[in-house]
């Protein structure tokens, strides 16, 4: 997603670089360097210039370290801005792009002036648009002090039209932290640098609205303040591009929710993977257990033929016909009913042999002779 997300002060280099030679920089300070990307630009300018860098990061990346290194103009200050501010001469051109967030840009924007010498510097200030215009940003919340902190979430994201949080939106992902609210007194980078300019008439606030939104910042009795304002001019408070921003934003959140659906339905399709398996496991098992089944069957049915054979062939017998008539006279005496081709044949289909008079269980006249059992299936 980096790629696809601009939102490096490099985006505005043409700019940057073109307002450093009206100023006739000597020296830039770089609050903020990331992973590098616009410091190599400056670097790259500076040693053509004859001019110097410095680079203040409390976590450097390692390119940037070795970036800052391998140039003669190059600077690097592991330490917050509050630190290394205080000690530092005023350079001419800041460049703030570090913890976006009320409290932290106050500060730098008090330091700076504090110290300033016989002119304002030249400042630019990233951010200042959404979605931390009107919003705290927190790389490290805990080192802040505790009433400068608004409530924050390091999960949820922001979206635009939402003073809240969301679900999903752009969030820090575990790196930052946002406010739990947009608005309100003492929150955001731009509620910073308007307080700061409440009391000072004698400076300008100028806003390129894109790429998160790039204020300048310079006296307006600056030599330069002219020639500077007149290459902001095409750039500055412009609607088209103001427009083409919320549209790049709009883009982008919609690609974020995106990505959060498909990765939800990633999880159903695992979900139902999973489920599938199951089935197969259980219908497996099934199907096993019906071939064990029809192994039985087989077999009864092969115990069933054989003895349909066995008991047509005994009911077929001389003796036994003579056996049939014994036990129908013992019947008859009073006696306990005895056998019979009848009811062993109905024994054997299945059927409740009944009487020749239709009452249970007492025999009637011997069936015609059958040679073939019926098969139980």
């Amino acid at each position: 997603m980096s790629g696809l997300l601009l939102y490096s002060l490099a985006e505005f280099r043409e700019l940057i670089l073109k307002c450093l030679d009206i100023v006739d920089a000597r020296s830039v300070t770089e609050i903020g360097g990331e992973g590098g990307t616009f410091t190599a630009e400056l670097l790259a300018w500076a040693e053509a210039k004859g001019a110097t860098v410095r680079c203040i990061d409390p976590a450097p990346t390692d390119e940037l370290v070795k970036m800052v290194d391998a140039s003669p103009a190059g600077e690097l200050l592991r330490c917050r801005s509050s630190e290394a501010l205080a000690d530092l001469e005023t350079a001419d051109v800041y460049l703030v792009d570090g913890d976006h967030n009320y409290y932290t840009l106050s500060l730098e924007l008090r330091t700076i002036d504090a110290r300033k010498e016989e002119r304002q510097p030249l400042l630019f200030l990233h951010d200042v648009a959404w979605p931390a215009g009107r919003r705290d940003m927190y790389y490290d919340p805990e080192s802040l002090p505790p009433d400068a902190v608004h409530p924050y979430d390091y999960e949820r994201g922001v979206t635009v039209g939402s003073p809240g949080l969301v679900e999903h939106g752009f969030s820090g992902e575990g790196e930052f932290a946002w406010a739990k609210e947009e608005g309100g007194p003492a929150n955001g980078v731009l509620t910073a640098v308007e307080d700061f300019l409440a009391d000072r008439p004698d400076l300008e606030l100028h806003v390129v609205p894109c790429i998160f939104g790039l204020g300048v910042l310079y006296a307006n009795d600056a030599p330069y303040a002219a020639e500077v304002g007149a290459a902001l001019a095409p750039y500055v408070d412009n609607p088209l591009l103001a427009r083409l921003e919320q549209n790049r934003l709009a883009l982008y959140l919609r690609v974020l929710e995106q990505q959060h659906e498909v990765a939800a339905l990633g999880h159903t399709v695992e979900d139902w993977v999973l489920r599938v398996r199951d089935v197969e496991v259980e219908n497996r098992a099934l199907w096993a257990r019906v071939d064990d089944l029809e192994a039985h069957l087989d077999s009864l049915s092969k115990r069933y033929d054989a003895l349909a054979k066995e008991v047509e062939t005994t009911v077929q017998a001389r003796s036994f016909a003579v056996a049939e008539r014994l036990s129908r006279l013992h019947h008859r005496l009073g006696h306990t009913q005895g056998i019979s081709r009848q009811r062993l044949r109905a024994l054997l289909d299945g059927d409740e042999p009944t009487g020749g008079n239709g009452a249970r269980g007492e025999l009637g006249p011997p069936s015609p002779e059958r040679t073939t059992p019926r098969s139980p299936r």
